[in-house]
């Protein structure tokens, strides 16, 4: 059985690569988008309800709060950009830093092992 903390990992690089290559994308049909957005979205929600709010007090805890909503920002980039106010429009950058930092600091965890 694969460990959570592995497709998690996967789905916040799958999401920061395909916000990354967006633009290309958008000429293939809209199913494979919606359904890498919520992909990232469901781990997103995961992470924060599930995991998150559970261990709150512990630093994966914390860690899986951040990533957790990083990802429900990076999958609304994906499928609804238009419902994101200007803020979160012009931290785009900021955010997708963020989720790399996470992703990398959760396979450098998951390689130790």
């Amino acid at each position: 059985m694969i460990p959570m903390g592995t497709v998690v990992t996967v789905c916040m690089f799958s999401g920061l690569i395909v916000v990354m290559l967006l633009p290309v994308l958008r000429k293939f049909p809209p199913l494979l988008l919606n359904l890498a957005g919520y992909i990232v979205l469901a781990a997103g929600l995961w992470n924060v309800f599930w995991y998150g709010i559970q261990h709150y007090a512990e630093f994966w805890g914390v860690a899986a709060l951040i990533s957790g909503v990083t990802m429900i920002q990076t999958s609304l980039y994906i499928l609804q950009v238009g419902w994101l106010p200007a803020v979160l429009l012009r931290a785009k950058p900021l955010v997708l830093i963020l989720l790399l930092g996470c992703a990398l600091m959760y396979t450098i965890q998951i390689m130790s092992l």
